[in-house]
C-alpha cells in the first residue's frame, strides 16, 4: 500500500517531466527545421528549374542544385554566389531574397543548338584519315615485334626444305614441263603425219 501511495503522489511529477521532455524535443525539432532553408533556382525567361547550379555562400557552404532546381542552405550566410555555364553569374545578399525562388538570366554567349549541313566529302576524308592511322598503327605493331635471339628456326627449315624436299619438287616440275613439251611435239608430229598421209591418198 505504501508503494501505491508513493506512485500516486509521484504521478504528477512524472507526467510533468515527460511533458517537459516532449516540449523540449518539439522546440528543438522546429528550431532545427528553421535553421535549414530550401531554395529553388529557375530560368528568368522560361521559368523552368535549373539543375547543376553551383552555389557558394560567404560562410563556406558549397552545394549544387538538384534536378528540380532545389538546394538547401543553413541559416547564417550573408551572401550567395550562383554560377552555371549557360547563365550569368549572380550574387545575392540574404536581405535581397524575397521568397524561395532565385531567378537566373540566360547567358547571351551560350549556344543553344548548332545544326551543321554539309556534303559527304567529309566521310571520304574521314575514311582516308582512319586508313592512314590504321596503317600507322599496323607499322607500329610490327615495329614492336621482338625477334628472339638464338638459332634462326626459319632459316634452318628453309635450308632443310631446299636440300631435301625442294630438290624433289624441282625434279617433278622439270619432268612435268618436259612431258608437256614432249606431248606437244607428239601432237605436232601426228598432225604432220596425218597431213602427209592425206596427200598420198
Amino acid at each position: 500500500m505504501a508503494v501505491s501511495l508513493l506512485f500516486v503522489s509521484l504521478q504528477p511529477i512524472i507526467i510533468r517531466s515527460c511533458m517537459r521532455k516532449l516540449l523540449i524535443l518539439s522546440l528543438l525539432a522546429t528550431s532545427a527545421s528553421a535553421e535549414v532553408q530550401q531554395y529553388v533556382v529557375a530560368d528568368m525567361e522560361s521559368r523552368a528549374p535549373i539543375r547543376d547550379v553551383l552555389i557558394h555562400t560567404d560562410d563556406n557552404q558549397d552545394t549544387r542544385s538538384n534536378w528540380d532546381g532545389t538546394f538547401s542552405l543553413h541559416e547564417g550566410f550573408g551572401k550567395i554566389n550562383l554560377s552555371h555555364l549557360n547563365y550569368e553569374k549572380r550574387y545575392i545578399l540574404k536581405s535581397e531574397l524575397k521568397g524561395d525562388t532565385i531567378w537566373l538570366m540566360p547567358n547571351m554567349n551560350a549556344l543553344r543548338e548548332v545544326v551543321i549541313y554539309g556534303e559527304r566529302r567529309f566521310d571520304n576524308r574521314m575514311a582516308e584519315m582512319r586508313k592512314s592511322t590504321m596503317d600507322q598503327s599496323v607499322d607500329a605493331q610490327l615495329a614492336r615485334i621482338k625477334i628472339p635471339s638464338g638459332p634462326n628456326v626459319l632459316a634452318i627449315a628453309s635450308w632443310l626444305f631446299e636440300n631435301t624436299l625442294g630438290k624433289n619438287l624441282e625434279k617433278r616440275a622439270r619432268r612435268k614441263k618436259a612431258l608437256k613439251v614432249v606431248r606437244q611435239q607428239e601432237a605436232e608430229y601426228q598432225q604432220r603425219w596425218d597431213a602427209l598421209e592425206g596427200k598420198k591418198e
